[in-house]
């Protein structure tokens, strides 16, 4: 104790130093997005290195769930290409719009307010900003930035995060959005209440994005009620575990581009 003590007497000036300038930068972050977005991509190149060779040793060790998991990952997509006539190499649904690409986390967070989402995939793979990115059991994000060979996401779990979703029995829309805290759950506000829903209706993604394809699993109704403006506030479990991703699905639609340009076109009108 004596000595921590005499270390700050002898640096107080450099800690000191380095504490203001530390809260100056975390303010500078918080409070201006390009300079936060600046960050997030030139940090994305190196600590996404650190993360990925950690991963390694973690890899090794859970090398008999991996396989397990990819045993059934084949199984699936060997029932799919039985029921296909024609494939290209990238597709792997049955959806042809959208082509897909395997990527692995290698780093992830859902304890923070905002979390984001490091993948072994970046620009020398075709990744692209606004990619979407999904598993087997949901929507998990969208591409941020990229690097070389990394990606970062904005996860679901994310204050800015916002997905159309419709109700898979009566097909009616809604947003879903990330209201923080517990990672298992999520919510759609602002529900018109004369549509009649129940708990345990299952949840999709809508065919209004050009990022997702529709019908995408995201989860069930856990509950619901009404707010003071008369609509619904209803929570949905995920079905993914945002505590156990392990490898997503890169998604992107080959007719997105075609699409923006014609509704910009509708709009600069």
């Amino acid at each position: 104790m004596h000595n921590l003590i005499r270390f700050i007497k002898l640096n107080q000036f450099l800690l000191l130093f380095l504490i203001i300038e530390g809260f100056s930068v975390f303010l500078l972050l918080s409070n201006n997005s390009y300079q936060a977005n600046k960050a997030i991509k030139y940090s994305t190149k190196y600590t996404s290195l650190i993360h990925n060779y950690s991963h390694y040793f973690s890899d090794y060790v859970a090398l008999k769930q991996t396989n397990e998991y990819l045993v059934t990952e084949n199984a699936k997509l060997h029932s799919i290409l039985r029921q296909e006539e024609s494939f290209h190499d990238s597709i792997l649904i049955k959806n042809k719009i959208f082509s897909y690409q395997s990527a692995k986390i290698i780093n992830n967070s859902i304890n923070k307010r905002n979390n984001f989402i490091t993948l072994n995939k970046g620009r020398k793979h075709g990744i692209k900003e606004g990619m979407g990115i999904v598993t087997h059991n949901g929507v998990i994000g969208i591409v941020h930035s990229i690097s070389e060979n990394y990606s970062i996401v904005i996860s679901l779990l994310h204050r800015k995060s916002a997905v159309g979703i419709k109700m898979m029995r009566n097909n009616h829309n809604g947003i879903l959005k990330w209201e923080g805290f517990d990672y298992t759950t999520a919510n759609i506000t602002n529900f018109p209440s004369h549509i009649l829903i129940k708990k345990g209706d299952t949840i999709i993604t809508n065919n209004h994005s050009i990022v997702f394809p529709e019908g995408i699993n995201i989860g069930r109704i856990a509950d619901f009620e009404k707010d003071e403006e008369g609509y619904y506030n209803v929570k949905v479990t995920l079905f993914e575990d945002f505590n156990q991703l392990n490898f997503v699905y890169i998604v992107h639609s080959i007719e997105a581009e075609e699409q923006q340009n014609l509704e910009i076109k509708i709009t600069d009108d």
